[in-house]
C-alpha cells in the first residue's frame, strides 16, 4: 500500500514563543529524517515537505496539500 508522508517544516507561532529561530531551524532539519523512513521503507510512497506551514496547525493552513495526498493515495 502507498503512504504519502506529510512534514510540516514552516513557522509554528507557539514555538516561536519559547523557542529562539535557530533552535526552530535546527529541530526542523532534525525532524525531516524520521519523517523521510516510513516513506523510503515503502514501495511507491513518498515524503512531501511543507515549509509553509506549521505542524499545529497543517490540515488548516495548507488543506490543499492535505487533500492532495489524500487523493493522490485514493487514485494510486
Amino acid at each position: 500500500m502507498p503512504l504519502i508522508v506529510v512534514s510540516a517544516l514552516g513557522p509554528d507561532a507557539n514555538q516561536a514563543q519559547i523557542w529562539s529561530g535557530e533552535i526552530i531551524r535546527r529541530t526542523n532539519e532534525r525532524k525531516q529524517l524520521p519523517h523521510a523512513r516510513p516513506a523510503a521503507s515503502v514501495p511507491r510512497s513518498e515524503h512531501r515537505v511543507l515549509a509553509d506551514a506549521g505542524h499545529g496547525w497543517l490540515h488548516e493552513e495548507r488543506q490543499d496539500a492535505v487533500l492532495q495526498a489524500i487523493k493522490d493515495l485514493l487514485d494510486s
